[in-house]
């Protein structure tokens, strides 16, 4: 085996992968975590840690729900992902999103404006998290609040409720944005749309801000203003859909196996 991609096999962007690695003659395979964990062993030979297979890895492990619904599933995912953690931190071949001690996540959180502050980015955003549907103290002029079903990440605007059981996170965004995804793989980045925008320097930004947050791979959304002058972060993804890259597919497929296989 040359690659393991550890996702869902119905996660468009695992088997787009997949067929591209196949059909330059590499061996791969699309395995979920428990499947993934169950591949691997980690030991020590000569005081040297040894993980077998070592092989290239590309990590898709979307974090938990954050209401347990099963104590023996969610001990069962804990064993098998600090398994895979353990592998993929000391796996000396490429790991996409290689885990570190902050996290398989890198350092991003279930907090937007906690994700921009450790990746260096720093404004005075409001959000609120809390098992009620809650408004902040100020309002914020031509600004709307929206509210997000933790449990579903449905996303309403208020006063509308999200589908789901909560607990909810709430923050301000622009009534009618533009945005902007930059995506980014190592030191290289690519927008997603041909607006002008080089003054704005997202790239340099975006891949700043995923190397700060202890990451390979991720899509950056920017949110533009409407006189093209300003930009504001609004969302970083480390597990980001097939349909937020495939406007630089046909640059991101060929660097992507010049990482993995290099």
């Amino acid at each position: 085996m040359d690659l393991i991609i550890v996702g869902d096999q119905s996660d468009r962007f695992c088997t787009e992968v997949l067929d591209l690695v196949q059909q330059i003659g590499y061996t791969a395979d699309i395995l979920n975590i428990y499947d993934a964990a169950r591949l691997f062993s980690v030991g020590v030979e000569d005081g040297q840690v040894c993980v077998t297979p070592d092989i290239p890895l590309l990590l898709r492990i979307q974090p938990p729900s954050t209401i347990r619904k099963s104590f023996d599933d969610s001990f069962m995912y804990g064993e098998c992902l600090s398994t895979l953690w353990a592998a993929a931190t000391l796996n000396k071949s490429t790991v996409i999103n290689r885990p570190t001690a902050n996290g398989i996540w890198g350092k991003t959180s279930y907090s937007s404006v906690l994700t921009a502050m450790r990746g260096g980015w720093r404004d005075n955003d409001i959000e609120l998290f809390s098992s009620q549907i809650l408004l902040p103290a100020t309002q914020k002029l031509n600004q709307q609040w929206y509210v997000q079903d933790l449990s579903t990440y449905n996303t309403t605007a208020y006063p509308n409720i999200p589908p789901g059981e909560g607990a909810y996170r709430g923050r301000w965004a622009d009534f009618d944005p533009g945005y902007e995804v930059v995506v980014v793989l190592d030191n290289q980045a690519w927008r997603s749309t041909n607006v002008p925008l080089e003054h704005l320097l997202l790239e340099e930004k975006s891949i700043s801000l995923i190397r700060n947050l202890d990451l390979t791979f991720a899509t950056v959304t920017w949110s533009i203003s409407e006189n093209l002058e300003d930009a504001t972060l609004a969302r970083i993804d480390p597990f980001p859909m097939m349909e937020q890259i495939q406007f630089v597919w046909p640059v991101l497929a060929p660097a992507l196996l010049e990482v993995l296989f290099s």
